[in-house]
């Protein structure tokens, strides 16, 4: 009986002691934290891993007013974005790449590519310019469109919370325009998410008509 006791309480020791080390070593991963930022802000986030530096990716649904219920319906309003501004650094400018691909149900698919920018260094506002080449109307014989673009997105702060706005045009007479203003939340250091409000404009060819969705937009961010 006593060796149990004994035994019992070895193992109890050992586990302990076990787990003390794992925590010691989970610590040396703490994620830096970002100027101004505080890091008791975020207490319910556990440890994340890293981007590289200049990565940001995000995913983003706007729907209409009429917000559809069924998610497979929902997820036609989004868009996916990746922007990489690490890549090389032009009279003090952070310059990379970035890539997108959206979709409006039923009205528009449009992909775009193109050279991003940090304009301060900061990740407060970024400008993309490059090529996009979409797809307007109700048809799908409606020939796809190669056309320039331009996006702005800027954030007021690094602070939690922050307000955030973003548009984007292309250069072309079948012409596409959005814009989003809202605010948003600071998760943890890599996880932002933003709502707001969204306004899109695009020609329909075959219908001889500007289509304009308006809606509110959400946007979940994952990099720095």
């Amino acid at each position: 009986m006593a060796a149990g006791a004994f035994m019992l309480a070895v193992g109890l020791f050992l586990a302990a002691d076990s787990l003390a080390q794992e925590a010691h070593y989970a610590s040396s991963y703490l994620m830096p934290t970002l100027p101004g930022s505080n890091p008791q802000a975020f207490p319910f986030i556990l440890r994340e891993l890293t981007p590289p530096p200049g990565l940001i990716i995000e995913m983003s649904v706007a729907p209409p007013m009429n917000v559809p219920t069924d998610p497979y319906d929902l997820g036609k309003y989004g868009r996916v974005s990746v922007d990489y501004t690490g890549i090389a650094s032009f009279d003090g400018t952070e310059l990379g790449v970035a890539a997108q691909a959206l979709h409006v149900a039923h009205h528009l698919l449009f992909y775009s590519a193109g050279i991003s920018s940090d304009i301060n260094n900061d990740g407060m506002f970024l400008f993309t310019v490059g090529i996009s080449h979409y797809q307007s109307g109700n048809s799908r014989a409606e020939p796809f469109v190669d056309a320039p673009f331009i996006r702005l997105r800027f954030q007021s702060s690094p602070d939690n919370i922050f307000g955030y706005s973003e548009i984007e045009t292309t250069m072309h007479f079948r012409s596409y325009i959005s814009g989003m203003v809202g605010l948003g939340i600071r998760l943890s250091p890599m996880v932002r998410m933003i709502g707001g409000f969204h306004h899109t404009e695009f020609v329909m060819p075959t219908e001889r008509l500007v289509q304009q969705v308006n809606g509110l937009e959400g946007i979940i961010s994952w990099g720095l």
